[in-house]
């Protein structure tokens, strides 16, 4: 007993407190994955799974879908799929899952989701261990453990983000773990195999890396996890899967810089703003995610990598050309970085946002099925409250930029 009682003592009361947090969320999400049906997304992953079943995942890129589940016009094509080859695999196993269980694919991918939100706060633990001793650090963990935005996203809305998240942040911990380069490299090539995102982190990963060789363990691996995911469909259709995945471009004038150049072009005088963006904004939008890569370049430091990632995501959902609302779970982890307080702002900004637009797009709450395509869900209010959370996104980056810069001036 006595023996028992010593080695709880040695347990810190932070994390027993954020594990009791995180399994009370994790049950929240099951519920909602339980009784919920979620957002258009899992209506198309369901007819994505009934098309690979009934022709083949090559004919998924090449031909698209027929749904009938729209109620405004009874039937509606869906484009070809977009995502990497690996999630044909997935769908095909969740698939399995829900002929053995009885439970839909719908609960199988929403319960992955809630499981890799559970991973990814165990990451956050282990890479901010040096932190936890400040209490900001301990209440943007706690925020974390029961982000709303986790919450809604992992529980209702039905896609891959929280999984993509956790890989990612495996990858980053490997590579500050100074782990082996090609197992850090695997992590990524596994996150790639969920949406193409996490490209973004490679040059900044392999800039964390010393030595040449280390760098090529970590392609290496990124590579071989990448392709042996993709197989075979890659080798039966490599054009078509290259151009559907790396040539995708989310919904564009509901967010941010592509808004506001979409309301720039109902004017006469700031029309050519419109034109601009529409011709330039994405390579100039790539170029700068890929110099907050490189600049502005800190001293090596613990978790430089995770603030650097940190930095590069906010940029990036800053000057996104497209959007859709699950891209707000991309930010979740960084932005604990920074503290209880921006990380307070971020989730209450991005929750309120989801709670208008899964509202609107259901009609009613509570929701059950959130289906954008039979009911718009781009309101004016809901406009408004997407446009507040992309200045505070943006106010962020400026946030990680001061934090990059004083951490070049002062390691500590």
């Amino acid at each position: 007993m006595a023996d028992t009682v010593a080695s709880d003592a040695h347990v810190p009361a932070g994390p027993r407190y954020l594990a009791a947090l995180a399994l009370a969320v994790f049950l929240l999400k099951v519920g909602m994955a339980l009784f919920t049906y979620g957002s258009t997304d899992v209506l198309i992953f369901e007819a994505d799974l009934a098309k690979i079943r009934q022709d083949s995942g090559a004919a998924l890129y090449r031909d698209g879908i027929t749904t009938r589940w729209c109620g405004a016009t009874g039937q509606r094509p869906c484009p070809p799929f977009n995502h990497p080859p690996f999630m044909i695999h997935a769908l095909e196993g969740w698939g399995a899952l829900s002929d053995i269980s009885g439970l839909p694919l719908r609960f199988w991918l929403r319960f992955t989701c809630a499981a890799a939100d559970v991973g990814s706060l165990a990451l956050l633990l282990r890479m901010l261990r040096s932190r936890r001793s400040d209490p900001k650090t301990r209440t943007a963990l706690a925020l974390f453990a029961a982000s709303p935005i986790a919450i809604l996203i992992s529980g209702f809305h039905g896609n891959t983000d929280a999984i993509l998240i956790f890989f990612m942040l495996l990858s980053i911990w490997l590579v500050e773990s100074r782990r082996a380069a090609w197992l850090a490299g695997a992590a990524l090539g596994m996150a790639v195999n969920i949406k193409i995102l996490p490209i973004l982190l490679a040059p900044a990963a392999l800039l964390a890396l010393a030595g040449t060789r280390r760098r090529r363990e970590f392609g290496a691996g990124a590579v071989a996890v990448f392709l042996a995911g993709s197989l075979p469909i890659l080798a039966e259709a490599p054009e078509l899967v290259i151009t559907r995945v790396f040539g995708y471009g989310s919904q564009a004038g509901a967010w941010g810089l592509s808004l506001l150049a979409l309301a720039s072009a109902k004017s006469p005088h700031f029309a050519w703003l419109h034109d601009l963006h529409a011709g330039y904004g994405r390579i100039v939008s790539l170029c700068l995610v890929l110099g907050a890569s490189f600049w502005p370049r800190p001293r090596p430091s613990r978790n430089a990598l995770f603030m650097r990632t940190g930095f590069v995501m906010f940029v990036f959902l800053s000057l996104a050309p497209g959007f859709g609302v699950q891209y707000l779970a991309w930010l979740v982890p960084w932005v604990v970085a920074l503290g209880a307080r921006p990380t307070a702002m971020y989730y209450v900004a991005g929750s309120v946002f989801l709670l208008a637009y899964y509202t609107a797009a259901a009609g009613r709450f509570p929701w059950y099925l959130a289906n954008s395509l039979e009911r718009p869900a781009w309101t004016a209010l809901v406009i408004f409250l997407g446009l507040t959370c992309w200045v505070v996104v943006c106010g962020i980056a400026l946030v990680y930029l001061r934090a990059l810069r004083a951490s070049r001036a002062d390691p500590a």
